[in-house]
């Protein structure tokens, strides 16, 4: 199924994620003082508002490549009032792919979590014995049953 524009995740110029990744090193690695103009010049290419202890533990977690990937996509992800459960369902296939990369999984899960005030939607995927509470997380559900499941117990 083809999402409309409004559920995909945006084209990031690729010389502008290399640029801001390197950065990203940069400010994780250097001490505060030295950081401080490498920040402004993220905040200012990337558009945002971050804080040197934001960079710190960066490594740890993911590459910059991918973080830098979160940060730019975090303003496409917002809540719909018209999405259709197809188009929920199809974001949860998304999810599902294990082809995508990790940003573009990540915003598929937000999009749900926007979407489907489910506190602990990822857990469906994830881990399906904690959301059920029988401890069993090696049953897969279909996107079908994960949305159904969600729209159930939201917070809606």
């Amino acid at each position: 199924m083809t999402l409309r524009q409004e559920l995909m995740p945006p084209d990031l110029c690729e010389a502008k994620v290399a640029r801001l990744a390197d950065l990203a090193a940069e400010i994780a690695g250097a001490d505060q003082d030295r950081a401080w103009n490498l920040l402004a010049e993220f905040n200012r290419e990337a558009m945002t508002h971050l804080t040197f202890l934001d960079f710190q533990g960066v490594f740890g977690a993911q590459d910059h490549d991918t973080w830098v990937r979160q940060i730019l996509t975090a303003p496409y992800e917002r809540r719909l009032r018209d999405i259709s459960q197809s188009e929920l369902i199809e974001i949860a296939r998304r999810v599902m792919n294990a082809d995508s990369p990790e940003h573009t999984t990540d915003f598929w899960l937000k999009m749900l979590a926007l979407n489907i005030p489910d506190a602990r939607i990822s857990d469906l995927f994830f881990w399906p014995g904690e959301y059920f509470g029988d401890g069993d997380n090696a049953q897969e559900l279909t996107p079908e049953q994960i949305i159904e499941t969600a729209l159930k117990n939201s917070d809606l």
